[in-house]
């Protein structure tokens, strides 16, 4: 079994892209950081896109990166498969499942002020959310519809209690956050040096976050 991040060595790993380099690379600094030695080229490589648990259950896969602790946890628990998960940020790896609004330098000058009001609607959203979780947990179900079957509303309702939380305040996103990110990416051969080397103020901006 895997009980522990040195466990995964070696083993086969549900992520979308496979074959490529960012599942390995995930795997491999977990390994790392707790204190196991690898060869990156052991891991067996699965893609079955996001449907994790699927991997997961069938055997195509003994473990899945890119998962959401606030979903695919729940939905497997929920179908009886016997998960857990380890934290990207507590075995070295940069936590970069972040949501972010991304646009050319173009259409962010010609749109600064649409944009601006989208990310203060977002705020006003977030605020809701925190102080009455019943009511978008309401919208939320009447907008993708009630599962139909007892799995399924288990699985709703274990995400929503999970994830309505989790939305942050703060949607700004400091400098050296980036630099650690492309420091990492490069570092496990999935940008090359010459990326690394951009300076974070000419693709990222916290001038309409605040």
């Amino acid at each position: 079994g895997i009980n522990r991040p040195s466990d995964m060595c070696g083993r086969t790993i549900s992520y979308p892209g496979s074959p490529g380099p960012g599942g390995p690379a995930i795997v491999q600094t977990m390994v790392e950081a707790d204190g196991g030695n690898c060869d990156i080229s052991s891991y067996g490589k699965y893609n079955g896109g996001f449907y994790h648990t699927d991997a997961i259950k069938s055997g195509n896969a003994d473990l899945a990166t890119l998962i959401f602790w606030n979903f695919e946890i729940p939905e497997a628990k929920a179908q009886n498969v016997d998960v857990d998960f380890f934290s990207l940020k507590d075995f070295g790896v940069p936590d970069f499942c972040q949501l972010v609004l991304f646009t050319t330098p173009d259409h962010f000058g010609v749109m600064k002020e649409s944009l601006r009001k989208l990310v203060l609607a977002m705020r006003k959203a977030t605020g809701i959310i925190h102080r009455n979780p019943d009511l978008a947990r309401e919208h939320y179900l009447s907008y993708v519809g009630e599962a139909e079957d007892e799995v399924g509303k288990s699985i709703q309702i274990a995400t929503m209690t999970a994830t309505l939380p989790a939305f942050p305040n703060d949607n700004s996103m400091s400098r050296d956050y980036y630099e650690r990110l492309m420091s990492w990416l490069s570092s496990t051969g999935q940008v090359s040096e010459e990326t690394n080397s951009a300076d974070v103020a000419k693709y990222w901006t916290n001038e309409i976050a605040w």
